[in-house]
């Protein structure tokens, strides 16, 4: 049945390929990588074989059909930090996208997607596999990017600052979608979205749900007051049953965070830097939780290789007395995780002390190399280890194992031959440091991927 899928999706690309002008243009259409060291659309050029073309000009002008095709085999060795734990495959994703838009002020868009595991070890199952789903549905009233007021309702993707709390990931095979409604103001120099939303959470065939009480709240703000730069302030309210307080016993989380973004751009040097404070409860448990962290970069305006060279520093409360009454690890929320915390994805913002640093060069302005140092400590031994999805990799509440975690080397190029068309490749390579040594994990892990993507639109 997978193979069926696969063979009538390439069907599907084939007979909509045709060469002509791109026109159907929505927010990540095939899901695209989105990632610092991807070239940027400035920098690569429009492709002469756009498939879904000449059907869209075809159409009315209110009508037309969008989607993309990604495949990408990867792999890893020393899952969980043990011996003998290895698994290799092969991922597939199919997106088709129809947008309907019969005046300017009102657009219906909706999105399928089907994504395939092949040869991966059982269980075969989201974020990996889920077959035919209902990806996007959504309403906009007005102009979301240019209206002074506009509203979208329905099935989407949250994005916010750098997705470092929430954001979508477009790495996973089947990523994060939100069922939510959400209001954009924008006025000069000030925008602010207010929303409400609920997770959906991936089936593994058929439609998917949100699951009823677990919601998102918010208030994200944008302030241009400087030029280059942009101030983010922001508040999250998140609300999630059945979580477990410290006594073992569940309880509903009722967090809020209060967080201030502040990033830009000022000649060749480039900036990010991001504070969070989060209070509430699960339960009986008091919530007292931080965060932040700061990343700097520097180009070198060359005639080819454009070196960019940056180094970041960040930092996540851990809880140091487990049965205090007092939660202090700071809650990761909802992030677009990849990348943010070393390629292989093994490491979660909680808990943790950071320091990432590395390079970039550009081979072609279409082609992009790049190489990063990462190294992590606990910011409390007392505390737990918790991969990229939050959960415990490896604990010592006596906090006589030490506190480093380990250090990665990742390496990773991407090359766009067109606007439609991507190949990448990469390789993460984490050794574990004293801490998961000592608590037995002590087994390297390595992640390698090669892939491709297409859009057509």
């Amino acid at each position: 049945m997978a193979q069926f899928r696969h063979g009538a999706v390439l069907l599907i690309a084939a007979l909509t390929a045709t060469t002509g002008a791109a026109q159907c243009l929505v927010d990540n259409p095939g899901g695209s990588k989105v990632n610092i060291n991807r070239p940027a659309d400035t920098d690569v050029p429009e492709a002469t074989f756009s498939p879904s073309s000449y059907l869209n000009n075809a159409l009315p002008k209110w009508l037309c059909f969008s989607g993309g095709y990604r495949t990408r085999f990867e792999g890893y060795t020393g899952g969980s930090f043990q011996a003998n734990n290895s698994d290799d495959y092969l991922l597939t994703r199919f997106r088709l996208g129809v947008l309907i838009k019969p005046t300017s002020w009102f657009k219906v868009y909706g999105e399928l997607q089907d994504a395939d595991a092949f040869w991966k070890n059982p269980p075969v199952a989201p974020p990996y596999q889920t077959t035919w789903d209902l990806r996007r549905a959504y309403i906009d009233l007005g102009d979301v990017e240019q209206s002074p007021v506009a509203a979208r309702v329905g099935r989407q993707d949250l994005n916010f600052g750098n997705g470092r709390l929430v954001g979508t990931s477009y790495w996973r095979n089947a990523s994060r979608g939100w069922d939510a409604a959400n209001v954009i103001a924008h006025w000069n120099w000030f925008r602010v979205e207010t929303f409400a939303a609920s997770q959906v959470l991936a089936e593994p065939n058929g439609l998917s749900h949100h699951q009823p009480g677990n919601d998102l709240y918010g208030m994200y703000g944008g302030l241009s007051l400087i030029p280059g730069s942009v101030i983010e302030p922001y508040v999250f309210w998140r609300l999630t049953p059945g979580i477990k307080e410290e006594s073992g016993k569940l309880g509903n989380l009722n967090e809020k965070t209060y967080g201030l973004r502040w990033a830009g751009t000022k000649a060749h040097f480039d900036y990010d830097a991001e504070a969070d404070l989060q209070g509430g409860n699960i339960g009986t448990d008091t919530i007292r939780a931080y965060g932040w962290t700061a990343i700097t970069g520097y180009t070198f305006e060359r005639p080819r290789l454009r070196p960019r060279l940056f180094a970041e520093y960040g930092y996540a409360s851990g809880d140091h007395n487990p049965k205090d009454g007092i939660h202090g690890t700071f809650d990761q929320m909802y992030p677009n995780i990849h990348d943010h915390h070393g390629l292989a994805d093994q490491v979660a913002w909680q808990n943790l002390k950071e320091i990432r640093s590395g390079a970039r060069i550009s081979m072609r302005r279409n082609w992009m190399l790049a190489g990063i140092y990462n190294d992590w400590w606990l910011a409390s031994a007392n505390d737990a280890f918790y991969n990229s999805s939050g959960s415990v990799v490896a604990r010592d509440p006596k906090g006589l194992s030490g506190t480093h975690i380990g250090q990665e080397f990742d390496a990773e190029t991407s090359y766009r031959m067109n606007r439609q068309i991507e190949l990448g490749a990469g390789v993460g390579h984490l050794l574990p440091g004293q801490f998961l040594v000592a608590t037995n994990h002590g087994h390297a892990y390595t992640y390698p991927y090669v892939m491709m993507n297409y859009n057509f639109y």
